[in-house]
């Protein structure tokens, strides 16, 4: 229960009872809080559903602390609440969430190794440094997992190799997100593994932080960001720039980035605005290909969107635009290292682009809510290699496609005490594929309270029925081995995921098991007596297997402990598969953490990887991906504002691949300083 003063912002709680609006209604507000029973309270710290809650319930758990006469009116510190709108509206809590504390917790210095620490998450890197990854779910392709920024797909429609290029650098990370099927359905999205969505620090308050690093190979990294309030506005601009010599031949990286936010929170609206550039070049030994190695590649990427919340009265209207427009230089032979020979006419060049509009309201029902929506994406490619013969076009390009989808999505939310649940229905309409739809559902159930210091046991169930678009390379590639089918149409999967979590005040468990059939799945398979591979809708895959962790916090230390298991079963009939099953069977990892003195951190962790699949040397022999132990571990000391920091990586100096061609680095180490005011 609360009343707000017609003349003011100030919201005056005499007694929480977790409503969804509540959090709505407390979110940039002055909150006071009067008289509040310690049950609720303790309830509110241990669910922590929101931040605003969580905010909330510390607050109260301090005021309840003190003894108050009644009528008595007592000033709390302030305390500053901000959240991402999209994560909030008419959606469960993700499936998994990094948050910026975590993060730090790990000696990691890039997007794509963050991504990998989530459950369940395979990113197949060739090199280090952001050069080039591939991003993956649970047994599924390098295609079937999308990318969002800030709740803004920005999954890359020419090919799942340049999702991961983002203008968005590690440090300005706020949290990362795992996103099922079923929760991205409720934003109008169709992924067909699920996503990850990346959400940039948002802080409203006046800031300066600066990194730099170097290490093995050459290695040096450079950071800056700066944040500036004015009134309701926060504005973010930040900058960072990444070199490496290589750590073998022809595995050179250079690549900057600058990204720019700005927030306006009012009391009925909320607006963010994101714009970003990368420009990224780096040496691709043997990245595609074991009988042409020296390889080169450039890329630049240029992505804009612009996400509106706004609150008529209990109401809730969000709209969001957004593009993104990505080059691609691609050189078999690198210019200036190797002389390419008569028969090769020349380098790939592509820009790819897309553009998107979509808007969702959520409306308050008797029991729940009404979420509905619509969107609209515009996906295009132009080419030398990739798309249709197309004489308008300027140099480099000769060929070019389109593509147009429209969306409608609707579903019902509901949410109590016990309770979490929705059901949503998609339909959509592409230019080039014609109908589809998808279907998911969600529900989530409190099996056993948290009491005043431990965490809810909750048990969740989803399902998902959901679809995949080819990319513009698995429609038109074409090599010396390779015949891409233009007549290819859209693959299916039915998902099912069961996950279980609860804890103490120390501990946290959580279990997630999951089944996903794959039907008309995309993938380049051969006949045993040819050397052609054909991309086609052939093969059955069915992907089964759990993530599991647990986590132990002490006083000034924490340990963790996860495993990810998965068994991916392919029926492609008398053809060989190409590419269905390269895929992360085991990934166990063990993480601590010891704080001896206030300003002194250790860590150190270790993994263990089994990777299924075989790739073929330049020799023509076939070689086994097997396993890999690897270990790291790092140090950190604050100064004031000033942290100084120094790791290890490989430190066992394993021999590991995750691309057949491209050796990963042994030992190498990092050192560096960051400064923050």
């Amino acid at each position: 229960m609360y009343k707000q003063t017609s003349k003011s912002t100030a919201v005056r709680f005499r007694r929480f009872c977790r409503a969804k609006w509540a959090a709505y209604r407390s979110m940039h507000r002055e909150v006071t809080i009067g008289r509040l029973a310690a049950r609720v309270a303790d309830h509110s710290l241990a669910k922590a559903g929101t931040a605003a809650t969580l905010c909330l319930a510390l607050a109260a758990s301090q005021a309840q602390a003190q003894t108050l006469r009644e009528g008595e009116t007592r000033t709390l510190d302030e305390v500053q609440v901000t959240i991402l709108a999209d994560t909030l509206l008419g959606t469960p809590e993700p499936a998994a969430v990094l948050t910026a504390d975590q993060i730090k917790q790990h000696n990691i210095h890039s997007i794509a190794s963050l991504a990998a620490l989530l459950p369940g998450v395979d990113v197949r890197t060739r090199g280090v440094g952001d050069a080039q990854a591939d991003l993956s779910m649970r047994g599924g392709t390098f295609d079937q997992t999308a990318l969002l920024l800030g709740g803004i797909d920005l999954t890359d429609a020419q090919t799942g190799h340049h999702t991961l290029d983002l203008p968005l650098d590690l440090t300005m990370v706020q949290r990362a997100e795992l996103l099922s099927p079923a929760q991205m359905m409720a934003r109008g999205i169709v992924a067909f593994c699920g996503a990850v969505n990346l959400v940039a620090d948002e802080e409203h308050t006046n800031r300066l932080r600066a990194e730099a690093s170097g290490g093995s190979h050459g290695t040096a990294n450079a950071s800056l960001l700066a944040t500036r309030t004015a009134g309701l506005w926060s504005i973010t601009a930040a900058a960072a720039y990444h070199r490496s010599d290589g750590y073998m031949q022809n595995t050179d990286y250079r690549h900057g980035s600058l990204f720019l936010q700005a927030s306006r929170h009012s009391d009925n609206d909320d607006l963010h605005l994101q714009l970003g550039g990368q420009a990224k070049q780096f040496g691709g030994q043997a990245f595609y290909s074991t009988t042409y190695p020296d390889q080169f590649e450039a890329t630049r990427t240029l992505v804009a969107s612009a996400s509106d919340l706004h609150r008529f009265g209990a109401l809730r209207l969000e709209t969001s635009a957004y593009g993104r427009l990505h080059t691609d230089r691609f050189e078999l032979f690198r210019e200036g290292r190797v002389a390419a020979p008569a028969w090769y006419t020349g380098h790939n060049h592509h820009l790819g682009s897309l553009a998107g509009l979509r808007t969702r309201a959520v409306v308050p029902l008797p029991c729940g809510e009404l979420v509905a929506g619509a969107a609209l994406r515009r996906e295009g490619i132009r080419s030398n290699v990739l798309g249709h013969n197309d004489s308008t076009l300027p140099e480099p390009f000769t060929k070019s496609d389109w593509r147009t989808s429209a969306t409608l999505f609707a579903g019902w939310h509901y949410a109590d005490r016990r309770w979490n649940v929705q059901a949503v229905g998609l339909g959509q309409y592409n230019s080039r594929f014609g109908a589809d739809y998808g279907l998911a559902a969600d529900a989530e159930r409190v099996l056993a309270g948290a009491g005043a210091t431990g965490r809810p046991l909750t048990l969740r169930l989803s399902a998902a029925r959901t679809f995949r678009l080819p990319t513009f390379t698995d429609l038109y590639y074409q090599s010396a081995n390779q015949r891409a089918n233009p007549a290819l149409e859209a693959e299916h999967s039915a998902t099912l995921d069961l996950a279980l979590r609860g804890g103490t005040r120390h501990t946290l468990l959580s279990l997630d098991l999951f089944y996903r059939a794959g039907r008309d799945i995309i993938d380049w398979c051969r006949r045993a007596s040819e050397d052609i591979w054909y991309s086609m809708n052939h093969t059955e895959v069915d992907a089964l297997g759990f993530d599991a962790g647990a986590t132990l916090q002490l006083p000034h230390a924490s340990i963790g402990l996860s495993w990810s298991f998965c068994h991916v079963a392919q029926d492609a009939g008398e053809w060989i598969s190409g590419s269905a099953l390269d895929y992360l069977r085991h990934r166990a990892a063990l993480r601590a953490e010891w704080r001896p003195l206030p300003r002194l951190a250790l860590r150190a962790g270790l993994v263990y990887r089994q990777r299924e699949g075989e790739w073929v040397d330049a020799d023509g022999t076939v070689q086994a991906y097997g396993t890999a132990l690897l270990a790291d571990a790092g140090v950190e000391y604050r100064l004031g504002s000033t942290t100084l920091f120094a790791e290890g990586n490989n430190l066992l100096g394993a021999e590991y691949r995750d691309h057949g061609g491209v050796p990963m680095p042994g030992r190498t180490v990092l050192a560096g300083i960051r400064v923050g005011f």
